[in-house]
């Protein structure tokens, strides 16, 4: 997360803790509403630590609830090594030595497996759909089926959570929508973007391609990546669905 998302963190726990529920601002009211079964008494917001999901712990007398929080639009809500994302398919599903093969040459995208191929046969992810055809068919086709477990790991479990998250809430401080997170997962496996590979609305891509070389993003490469592209526009729609 950049540091305006750590800075969007630190003022919604400012604002929430210590507080009753009538002395916030009405986004931050409907946070609350949208969450607790009992909202009278002191409000305790503290932020989570490590990997977990969730960004944000709300506590309410003997009810506590978990937060992500995003802000802002063309979100990455997850990014993870390649391998240890292989493994973990490995361990949990029938995932066969082709396909774990197929996923590497897409992300590292220049015709190996490991990255270290030649600069100039960096391809970028169109570049590499419209070669390959057939390999990023067969991706698509092994994420869907498994697309709802996927999403929920990327967007509310993580990869080592203690603590996932019940609800996502977009904005900021002073405008925002809170969303359940399972009203969400069921939303994003049923819709489809625009990426050479969906895992439902989100976007499954290399973090930094770093096609034309160089050291600044060279770090970035074998990195998958999730992007909720239309996040911003999305939760609104979903925050309004019966």
């Amino acid at each position: 997360m950049s540091f305006s998302g750590f800075d969007n963190e630190n003022e919604i726990i400012e604002s929430l803790n210590g507080k009753v529920i009538s002395s916030l601002k009405l986004n931050l009211q409907e946070l609350i509403k949208n969450s607790f079964v009992n909202y009278s008494g002191i409000i305790s917001a503290t932020k989570q630590a490590g990997q977990n999901k969730s960004d944000l712990k709300i506590t309410i007398g003997d009810e506590s609830h978990t937060y992500s929080i995003k802000k802002g639009t063309g979100n990455s809500i997850h990014q993870e090594p390649i391998e240890p994302f292989l493994q973990f398919l490995d361990d949990n599903y029938e995932i066969t030595p082709q396909e774990q093969d197929n996923i590497r040459l897409f992300i590292w995208g220049d015709g190996t497996l490991d990255g270290k191929g030649s600069i100039s046969d960096r391809l970028s992810a169109p570049q590499f759909k419209k070669k390959y055809p057939q390999i990023i068919e067969s991706i698509q086709t092994f994420f869907n089926s498994i697309k709802k477990p996927l999403i929920k790991r990327f967007l509310i479990d993580g990869v080592k959570s203690d603590s996932s998250a019940e609800f996502v809430y977009y904005g900021t401080v002073d405008n925002g929508v809170c969303c359940k997170s399972d009203k969400i997962v069921d939303w994003i496996e049923k819709n489809c973007s625009n990426g050479a590979i969906s895992i439902g609305k989100l976007t499954f891509q290399a973090w930094n391609r770093n096609i034309n070389g160089g050291t600044k993003s060279e770090n970035k490469r074998g990195v998958i990546q999730l992007k909720w592209g239309s996040i911003k526009d999305d939760i609104v729609v979903i925050s309004n669905e019966k």
